[in-house]
């Protein structure tokens, strides 16, 4: 079983506590309590670095202002800066940093980038070098042996990192090639500690890399916002804690040993929970459910509010009911969570790009789910994200569709049982958009044995009326052929917003059975019971009162089984089916619907 603190840790969060942790080197094996050391203040934006200068006093970079502390955290010197300082390292009285002005993580390799030099005495700057080597963007530098590493950014998708050595005067030396597998963003802060280079990403991951770059380990350890040698050997990695207008800060806290660091491999997902639908006002009984589960992770794939309102000052205080109740904060505590939205969250009925609020609205999306400081979602349109658990051989990616914020406007005419909506063939239409359809692309083409795509809205059912993928035929056939295109194994879709549960299946346009697995609602009932057929229905049932859907892994044999259920409020199994990964292997040919 994963570790449930260390799986909340995976998806690091702005309204988390973030801390900063020494881990001594192999032969320490007792735990070395340093108490809580903080960064005197808070600051406008979040900690990307910490190092100190072995004389007792320690420098963090805020993106924005560079802070030189005495070694209990009191401000020595502070001064504002450029955004984006990252991460900085001390070398013979000077502190360097690495700074990114231009596009993070871009494909195109847009960005900007320079080291800066500042006096580690006085924070004066001294001297700035020029690194455009820095394809994806400059976020972290190390030193080591007379070289300087910078590392960064890194496009979705890209399965090795980085490395860019420099020589004592930034004369450009070489690219290393790490084979890390993809991290979250990018390197974020590096070091060299205990004959070892020391990589901190996003999304709980740290990476350990020999002197000749060969990756010789990766753990589940928070440390994307800074890591430093710490005094006698070991890491002092560091993270802060960021609270809306409170601003942001940073802290030391305790030591542990390097044997405990090697412990915390990656673990793989075995248990999954989802659901939809929740009138925030209204009790829901069903997260003591969700709870005795015991999910690993647990997805909202929309509906999470009824918030339908053009006012922010509205949605907001919607969140906050859901926000404050019970059930809900005991599973943001027990499991990684993580959410895309549908049209009552977005704030329109069956709404889509015509929305005027949808810019403001996400904004509001990305703080009430506490999406990183650097998350792409907080910088790009649309609220899709995907998220790799688990080692390889045994990992399973997330895939969060937006299908609102680019979705084209629906037909409509005579309101038929189930809706109004009539399918539109005009290939003009879109229900994901043109930059998140060719995101799609890169994230099916990630190494991963298992794909659960969330699509807030049906994919698979073609009944008429209701608010589907079938409403934009050929982009429900782009989809399909975008599986084949890429070979995409181990796929199946998860979705919700029908106030039913429903399991689908079709084996049209796709190399092997497409899953539609729906859950719908945690505690939004729909009086009717379910109002419209379903060609590609699986079972001869559906279920209509509050549920939530479970996915158990079982990773044991050579044949990983995967079972969707669909289970009540007594937490009884309602609807189960059972299949192999290998059903989800891509063949040759594509056979006809049955």
């Amino acid at each position: 079983m994963i570790n449930m603190e260390t799986m909340r840790q995976m998806v690091s969060s702005t309204l988390c506590t973030w801390l900063i942790v020494f881990f001594a080197v192999d032969a320490v094996d007792a735990v070395d309590t340093l108490g809580t050391v903080a960064c005197e203040g808070r600051y406008k934006h979040h900690l990307q670095g910490v190092c100190r200068d072995g004389q007792g006093s320690l420098y963090w970079s805020f993106t924005t202002a560079l802070v030189k502390s005495d070694a209990e955290g009191k401000v020595v010197k502070k001064i504002e800066v450029a955004s984006h300082h990252g991460d900085l390292c001390y070398v013979a009285g000077r502190i360097y940093v690495a700074v990114n002005y231009g596009q993070f993580n871009d494909p195109a390799g847009n960005a900007s980038n320079e080291v800066i030099v500042y006096d580690a005495r006085t924070l004066v700057e001294t001297d700035r070098y020029k690194t455009p080597e820095v394809k994806h963007g400059a976020g972290g530098i190390a030193f080591h042996d007379g070289k300087f590493l910078v590392v960064g950014g890194l496009p979705d998708g890209v399965q090795e990192n980085y490395l860019y050595e420099y020589d004592m005067k930034f004369v450009y030396k070489k690219r290393h090639v790490i084979d890390s597998g993809w991290t979250r963003l990018g390197i974020q802060a590096a070091t060299f500690a205990d004959g070892k280079w020391w990589f901190g990403c996003y999304g709980n991951t740290l990476l350990k890399v020999s002197v000749d770059y060969e990756v010789l380990g990766r753990y589940q350890f928070d440390c994307g916002y800074g890591i430093e040698q710490a005094p006698g050997g070991g890491l002092l990695t560091a993270s802060g804690v960021c609270s809306g207008d409170a601003g942001c800060s940073g802290a030391i806290d305790h030591r542990l040993t390097q044997s405990m660091i090697g412990k915390q491999v990656v673990q793989p997902l075995t248990r999954i929970g989802f659901g939809s639908c929740i009138k925030q006002q209204n009790p829901a009984p069903l997260f003591s459910d969700i709870l005795k589960y015991d999910p690993e992770l647990f997805l909202y794939i929309g509906d999470n509010i009824y918030g339908d309102s053009e006012d922010m000052a509205v949605l907001r205080a919607k969140y906050k009911v859901l926000g404050e109740k019970a059930g809900f904060r005991k599973l943001q505590e027990s499991a990684v969570v993580l959410a895309t939205w549908d049209d009552h969250d977005y704030g329109v009925n069956d709404g889509g790009a015509g929305y005027k609020q949808r810019v403001a609205s996400q904004q509001l999306f990305s703080q009430f789910w506490n999406d990183v400081p650097d998350s792409p979602r907080r910088a790009r349109a649309g609220v899709y994200d995907a998220h790799v658990f688990g080692p390889p051989g045994q990992r399973v990616q997330i895939i969060l569709l937006d299908t609102r914020y680019f979705r084209s406007d629906l037909k409509k005419a005579e309101r038929r049982v189930g809706g109004p909506y009539y399918p539109n063939d005009d290939p003009q239409a879109t229900m994901l958009g043109a930059a998140q359809w060719q995101w799609l692309e890169q994230q099916l083409r990630v190494p991963a044995e298992i794909r659960l795509v969330a699509s807030s809205i049906q994919l698979v059912p073609t009944a008429a009326g209701q608010e589907t993928w079938a409403n934009l035929p050929l982009e429900r056939t782009r989809f399909m052929k975008l599986v084949s295109k890429t070979k995409a194994n181990g796929l199946f879709v998860i979705s919700g917003d029908r106030h039913w549960s429903d399991f689908s299946r079709t084996t049209s346009d796709v190399p092997y059975p497409l899953y539609d697995f729906t859950s719908s609602s945690i505690n939004q009932l729909h009086a009717r019971g379910t109002p419209t057929d379903n060609p590609h229905r699986l079972l001869d049932r559906t279920f209509h009162k509050e549920n939530f859907g479970t996915i158990d892994i079982d990773w044991s044999g050579d044949d990983p089984k995967i079972t969707v259920s669909i289970v009540d409020l007594n937490g009884q199994q309602q609807m189960s089916h059972a299949f192999h990964l290998s059903e989800l292997q891509p063949s040759p040919e594509l056979p006809g619907d049955k």
